[in-house]
């Protein structure tokens, strides 16, 4: 609970890619805002929302549930390629 990951990631010069999924309960829409706000001076700071997504990252449909997290499945493909294009543009 000592941890302040917004005031670390602030004294970063590298790039950085905040990545949200729309359907994550655990991380919230809200939360993601506030690290766009926090960083929006940071010159290297990207953001990418993905409203189908859940907290790992994996497609879905409706409200996600803990229960989700126990179904296989894989990222997403869109978000993967996303971040590939980030690294190669950085």
């Amino acid at each position: 609970m000592e941890l302040q990951p917004l005031e670390d990631v602030q004294r970063l010069s590298c790039p950085i890619l905040v990545v949200q999924g729309g359907r994550d309960f655990q991380v919230r829409e809200k939360d993601f805002l506030l690290w766009k706000e926090d960083l929006s001076s940071h010159p290297q700071a990207t953001f990418r929302w993905y409203p189908l997504l859940n907290h790992l990252l994996v497609l879905g449909e409706g409200p996600s549930t803990p229960g989700e997290y126990a179904q296989p499945g894989h990222v997403d493909g869109t978000l993967i390629r996303d971040i590939a294009l980030w690294i190669q543009e950085h």
